[in-house]
């Protein structure tokens, strides 16, 4: 399928990547063919035989003909402080979903899109949660692409059919929404899925926002009447971090330490969501809920140091 942006301005979708028609291998037809290339002595090649198939969004599809009007919504998160690795990790992984279409009716799936987190598809080492760890691991920082998706289908009104919250709070993505708002995914098992609800086509636009250390996903479509009021977060059963944890890491020296992760507060987070018709009446009230672990530092220590278990 082609790829879009849309001009707000014009009401106009701009191409960013061309379609492609597919083919596929008409078994049945190719093997006739190769049954009776031996009665034929002239011609001793036998052409495979295809079926094209069309793109559903080609390159002149229209704005108008998708149903496309208007942002519907849009969320933007902030990955200040982040190494380098993981920037460039958000920037490969946002970059799968810029320009995609939704149709009416169809399950979106993060990771479906998402594809192979590799180093052959662009992806480098960084932090990743693992086993109720941060260790280092390729792919470090999609997390923050699911996180941003899930807030924009939050406050577009998209049923979400699955999200995961992350096994202990993650600073990057309390800011702006605050706890509670994150979507953790871990492929195959961990998805983010919604499901687009209306009779119009969604596109999705995707920016890394390096001015802002930022990352932000626009949502375009049309608006089938209905608003999106977030309640909370309310946090209860608050723990406190669990103990540091030392580790050795044969690279340092005597004396020397490093703090590779940040201690957490344990809680459990509701966050609702009401939709609303046009004239304030409730359609429907979600619950989204969040069990965090508490979660303890992480100090790398020079090998003999004694506060290595």
């Amino acid at each position: 399928n082609a790829r879009f942006h849309f001009d707000q301005a014009t009401g106009q979708l701009i191409n960013i990547q061309s379609s492609v028609s597919g083919r596929t291998l008409n078994v049945a037809e190719t093997l006739g063919r190769i049954e009776t290339a031996p009665f034929d002595p002239a011609n001793r090649l036998v052409p495979l035989a295809f079926t094209y198939d069309l793109p559903r969004y080609p390159n002149d599809v229209t704005a108008a003909e998708l149903g496309i009007t208007q942002l519907v919504s849009q969320a933007t998160t902030t990955y200040a402080g982040s190494s380098q690795a993981r920037i460039d990790n958000i920037a490969t992984a946002a970059s799968r979903f810029d320009g995609l279409i939704i149709a009416p009716g169809e399950l979106f799936s993060f990771n479906g899109y998402l594809g192979d987190i590799s180093p052959e598809a662009g992806y480098v080492p960084g932090k990743v949660i693992v086993g109720g760890r941060t260790v280092d691991g390729v792919g470090g920082g999609v997390c923050q692409v699911s996180t941003t998706a899930f807030q924009a289908a939050f406050y577009a009104g998209y049923p979400i059919q699955e999200r995961f919250a992350h096994g202990y709070r993650v600073g990057y993505y309390e800011s702006g929404e605050g706890v509670g708002m994150d979507a953790a995914i871990f492929t195959p098992d961990l998805d983010f899925k919604f499901y687009n609800d209306t009779d119009y086509h969604l596109l999705i636009e995707t920016s890394v926002l390096p001015g802002s250390t930022s990352l932000q996903f626009r949502f375009y479509s049309t608006n089938p009447g209905r608003q999106v009021v977030k309640e909370g977060p309310v946090v209860s059963g608050i723990e406190p971090p669990a103990a540091t944890i030392y580790e050795v890491n044969p690279d340092l020296q005597p004396g020397q330490s490093v703090q590779v992760d940040w201690p957490a507060q344990g809680a459990y987070v509701e966050v609702t969501r009401l939709i609303l018709d046009t004239n304030g009446n409730v359609l429907s009230r979600e619950i989204f809920a969040s069990q965090y672990q508490p979660w303890g530092a992480v100090v790398q220590v020079a090998p003999g140091d004694s506060r290595a278990g």
